[in-house]
């Protein structure tokens, strides 16, 4: 194997170590303790009062579902929604992590890949 492919082999090997470190603190968020809802709180303004109302959104079953959330509850399902957007991302990014690894590690069968020997067998 000639050096300029030892040298890309390297750092290929390099950047698929990174990137497990990274998709590897996906994984430390994602397996945090803390109650989730698969929701957003959402304020919303009452008419022309100038009030606030909170209102928990999601879907359940692909329709959207929104729930009233009591003045005294905002901090825990803020929390809770907190939680959810979290994992969620860094599922996403784990998820886009892992492709990359699997990029590189493609990338690294290739290069060491030798060519076969012997003829070539083929239409005469």
């Amino acid at each position: 194997m000639n050096t300029k492919i030892r040298s890309k082999l390297s750092e290929l090997k390099k950047d698929v170590y990174v990137l497990r470190g990274r998709r590897k603190e996906y994984e430390r968020i994602m397996m945090r303790e803390g109650p989730m809802v698969a929701a957003s709180l959402l304020c919303r303004k009452i008419g022309d009062t100038g009030r606030e109302m909170y209102v928990l959104s999601g879907s359940a079953n692909g329709e959207s579902v929104h729930r009233y959330v009591r003045k005294g509850e905002i901090g825990e399902w803020r929390i809770r929604a907190e939680n959810w957007r979290k994992f969620s991302r860094a599922m996403i990014e784990w998820v886009k992590t892992g492709k990359e690894i699997e990029k590189k590690l493609r990338e690294i069968g290739r290069k060491r890949c030798e060519r076969m020997p012997g003829k070539k067998i083929g239409r005469e």
